[in-house]
């Protein structure tokens, strides 16, 4: 992959600082099929997977840390000021790192007896992908199936949520309602986060694996969507709340689906 991002030593232009802050938005990651990750610890992370990498700026301070990772990646390390770096990304305050990550594809795994392929109908808060990725990572969740008004994978706000977890859990971009339709009819099992489903405190059945379905934070699954349902659940309520954050339900279900 043949980088647009300069890699010389006295610092970035102030073109390049352009399409760095281009990265911000959706419009500027596709455009440049890059995206941000931003943060010390990210950073490092990022460098040490497999994941391709066109630049990395860091502070004076933390260059030290990070330029042997940089330079066996066959890049050299950018060296910025404290307050350069904040204005290159996203976060109020970064003092330590921004690398450029290139987009990757994954391959759509099949379905597997105990294995759990997590999918995402219509989550539109960047926080909630990245929190439900990074219990995916935890779980062992095979991968995660995105619709297309899911929210972007690379957000910013995404990556961040997902410390670092996004590294490691396949995501894809798929119409659901086709691909749940497919799997259903070669028997796997498609079960379904709703308000009117099977108790998880009182299971029938334990539910060990296939597909988990968690819908939109305000209106649940669409329709299309639980017409393709063999299973429904439904985390009890006892106090007085509307609903479960999105995050917290995939967490619940998740748990649930290691111990059956």
């Amino acid at each position: 992959m043949t980088s647009t991002y300069s890699d010389t030593p006295l610092g970035p232009t102030r073109a390049e600082q352009k399409r760095v802050r281009d990265l911000h938005g959706k419009k500027g990651r596709r455009e440049h099929n890059a995206f941000l990750v931003e943060g010390g610890k990210s950073v490092a992370e990022l460098l040490a997977s497999d994941w391709p990498v066109l630049a990395v700026y860091a502070s004076h301070e933390a260059a030290p840390d990070l330029r042997a990772a940089v330079a066996r990646r066959g890049l050299r390390l950018i060296e910025v000021s404290a307050s350069l770096l904040t204005s290159l990304g996203t976060y109020e305050h970064n003092d330590s790192a921004i690398a450029i990550a290139g987009q990757r594809s994954w391959p759509l795994k099949p379905l597997r007896a105990g294995e759990l392929t997590l999918a995402l109908d219509d989550i539109r808060d960047p926080g909630n992908l990245g929190t439900i990725l990074r219990l995916a990572d935890w779980y062992g969740v095979t991968q995660v199936l995105c619709s297309p008004t899911t929210a972007e994978f690379c957000n910013p706000k995404v990556i961040a949520a997902s410390m670092g977890s996004f590294l490691r859990v396949p995501v894809h971009e798929v119409e659901l309602p086709a691909w749940l339709a497919a799997q259903r009819e070669a028997g796997a099992t498609i079960a379904g986060a709703v308000l009117d489903g099977e108790s998880t405190h009182r299971l029938k059945a334990p539910f060990a694996g296939g597909v988990l379905v968690i819908g939109n934070e305000s209106h649940g699954l669409s329709d299309a969507v639980q017409q393709e349902l063999t299973r429904r659940l439904t985390i009890p309520r006892f106090g007085q709340a509307e609903s479960l954050n999105a995050g917290v339900a995939t967490a619940v279900l998740l748990d649930l689906w290691r111990r059956g």
